[in-house]
Order: structure tokens, then C-alpha cells, then sequence
């Protein structure tokens, strides 16, 4: 499988200082995808995981989005996947052991020159941000997976403006088609109808946009 980043060796440089930097974050993942990406995948952040293993979506997520892709009729050669932030972020739980948890409003800012990097080599894929995190990433805080979940949307996305520190929209149209993470039926069993109907649209919709 012939898999790489679009980061260069000074964003990977910059990635990694950047997580060293903020006590409350470890390792570092780089997105990664084929050389020829149909669709673009926006997680999270890596978990524990993928910061072992240095590549997004491992062990049973992984497992998960594998099985999920190859329902869709894609291998991670088709697709390039990446975070809103790319180190994982964690808290202590009561045992003392570190548990995963969402990037913060902080972190997320943080980390924004990075991710709108990546975004501007994938000017004219579909957008498939999987759960909150990353489509408010794109869309802003009003933005809900709940409400948007399974259709396409064409609107502009946020990109964070160095000049003002603050997030504002891009002048190009995107396309964005929000999806529940690929494991969240496997937690909410009575969501499984909506999930699997949202990727049957999804499906259809690739259907045209690839062919």
C-alpha cells in the first residue's frame, strides 16, 4: 500500500515541537493518503493508538474504517485522512492512567496553520468530516453532525487569518458531506439505520463525483 503525507519535513518538524510544547498533548501523526486521494477524511485527533503507531485511524478503529471504505468501494489509497489536530490529547483519569479526549478551542487554533496546510492541496475533493470536532472545524461552532449528518453541503470553510488570529472564510466553494464516526453505531446501536443510511447516500454520491 502506497501511502504519504503532504507535509513537509518542516511542518513535521513544526508538528512535533508543537505537541512537546503543550503539556496536554503527545506523539505526533501526520496525515496520510494515497498519491491520487477521491475523497478526504477529517478525524479528530490520533488516540493512543496511532500516536504508538504513528498513522491515523489504528487497532479497532482502523479495523472499523477498513471495513467501512471497502463497503464504500475504497482502500486508503483512495482517500487521504487527516485531524483537526494532529497529536493526541489526553487528560488523567482517576486510576492515573492518560485517557483520550476532543481537542479544546485552544488546541484546535493551535494547530490550524498546519490543517489549512493540508487543505489547500485538496482544493476540489469531497470533504467527509466524521464526527463534531472536524465540522466545526470547517463550518464553526453552530455547525452539529446531528443536524447536517448525510447530506451534502457547498459553502465556503474556515481557515484561521494569521493578520487577525482569528477564523474566517475561505473564497472558494467546498464540498462537504458530514458523516457520525465510522464506529459510532458499534457504540450506539440504535443509530446503525442512520449511519448505514448515510453511507448508502454517501455511496450514490461518490457514484457521480467519481465517475
Amino acid at each position: 500500500m502506497q501511502l504519504h503525507t503532504v507535509l513537509t519535513p518542516e511542518w513535521i518538524e513544526w508538528g512535533k515541537k508543537k505537541s512537546e510544547e503543550n503539556p496536554h498533548l503527545e506523539g505526533f501523526v501526520a496525515g496520510e493518503g494515497g498519491y491520487h486521494p477521491k475523497v478526504l477524511l477529517l478525524g479528530e485527533a490520533p488516540g493512543d493508538k496511532e500516536v504508538k503507531l504513528g498513522h491515523p485511524f489504528q487497532g479497532p478503529s482502523g479495523k472499523e474504517l477498513d471495513r467501512w471504505l471497502a463497503s464504500l468501494g475504497l482502500t486508503r489509497e483512495d482517500i487521504y485522512i487527516t485531524g483537526v489536530v494532529s497529536a493526541r490529547p489526553f487528560s488523567i483519569g482517576k486510576t492515573g492512567r492518560k485517557r483520550d479526549r476532543r481537542p479544546n478551542n485552544t488546541e484546535v487554533k493551535q494547530w490550524a496553520p498546519m490543517f489549512d496546510f493540508e487543505m489547500t492541496h485538496f482544493k476540489d475533493l469531497l470533504m467527509i468530516p466524521m464526527g463534531n470536532a472536524s465540522l466545526q472545524r470547517l463550518l464553526g461552532n453552530k455547525a452539529k453532525i446531528g443536524d447536517l449528518h448525510g447530506q451534502l453541503i457547498e459553502q465556503p470553510i474556515q481557515y484561521l487569518d494569521k493578520s487577525t488570529d482569528t477564523f474566517k472564510l475561505t473564497d472558494n466553494i467546498r464540498k462537504i458531506f458530514p458523516l457520525y464516526h465510522p464506529s459510532y453505531s458499534k457504540r450506539f446501536k440504535n443509530m446503525k439505520t442512520v449511519v448505514d443510511q448515510d453511507s448508502a447516500n454517501l455511496k450514490k454520491l461518490l457514484a457521480q463525483v467519481l465517475s
